[in-house]
């Protein structure tokens, strides 16, 4: 029988204790802070970053390089005597990582572009996890990731631009400087890969209400959905929005999994940003 592993990077999210339980290698992207690289959520927190910005430092992020995800390969293929990898990654239109791990010709690894980010890619990854401890084989998970690729989505908000603008990285909002300061966005990550702009909302209520919105009307798409909740600081609205979502009775949903965003998200948002992921149930 088949042995397949999966690998993926820390943007996904995935509480530490469920990717044990399935046996996913996490490889780590990198905090640029004090002068050193620090490795995501290992040398380096959430807590410590925004710290860093409250102070004006510089903190920057980077991607995997091609050797660490060649050590991820190694303990599976070498030590765990795995014949077939999965390598699920942070969109290619936001990070390196698919294009590091991309670097090994062999049919031995399978490296997908989510095109998603946070929660979002590690449902997929999740999913995956299920289908191989199911026994599926290789072709049946290159269908089931294709489609969970295709159909998940992400909405999430930020409530305020005041570290985006000091790690420099508001050219993304740049036309809309106006309303930015105002107002609160509503962001998707699109089907290439990048974050869009959906709309603005006055304040955080209507910001909750509209995340809330998009969850249903994208779930009602879905016959049973495992869903995703991400926070930065203030895990309130993720708290209200797993009640709102978990007593409407008009979507199906198997799963709710409430995960404190990644280091490396953290870096370029700040605190503020909190959201939700959604994604079909195939398993």
């Amino acid at each position: 029988m088949t042995k397949i592993g999966l690998v993926t990077d820390s943007s996904s999210d995935i509480p530490s204790g469920i990717a044990e339980r399935y046996g996913i290698e996490m490889v780590p992207l990198y905090i640029g802070f004090e002068s050193s690289l620090r490795r995501d959520l290992i040398e380096i927190t959430p807590e410590e970053v925004y710290a860093a910005l409250r102070e004006g430092k510089k903190v920057t992020t980077s991607s995997p390089s091609s050797g660490d995800f060649r050590e991820a390969f190694s303990r599976l293929l070498e030590k765990q005597g795995v014949d077939i990898i999965y390598c699920i990654t942070l969109s290619s239109k936001l990070s390196g990582a698919y294009n590091a791990a991309n670097s090994f010709p062999t049919d031995a690894i399978k490296v997908i572009d989510s095109r998603t980010s946070t929660i979002c890619l590690g449902l997929i990854v999740l999913e995956a996890a299920r289908a191989i401890e199911a026994g599926y084989q290789a072709v049946e998970i290159d269908k089931l990731i294709q489609e969970l690729v295709e159909e998940s989505k992400f909405i999430a908000t930020l409530e305020s631009f005041e570290y985006v603008f000091k790690g420099g990285r508001a050219v993304f909002f740049g036309k809309f400087i106006g309303k930015a300061i105002r107002f609160l966005p509503i962001l998707n990550i699109g089907k290439n890969g990048k974050v869009r702009l959906k709309k603005f909302v006055k304040n955080k209520e209507n910001a909750l209400n509209e995340i809330y919105l998009q969850t249903v009307a994208a779930a009602k798409m879905n016959g049973s959905n495992r869903v995703g909740i991400f926070y930065g600081l203030d895990i309130a609205p993720a708290k209200e929005l797993e009640r709102l979502i978990s007593q409407n009775t008009e979507i199906k949903v198997e799963e709710i999994i409430i995960t404190k965003i990644t280091t490396v998200i953290s870096a370029h948002t700040g605190p503020g940003i909190w959201g939700v992921a959604i994604s079909p149930k195939l398993i």
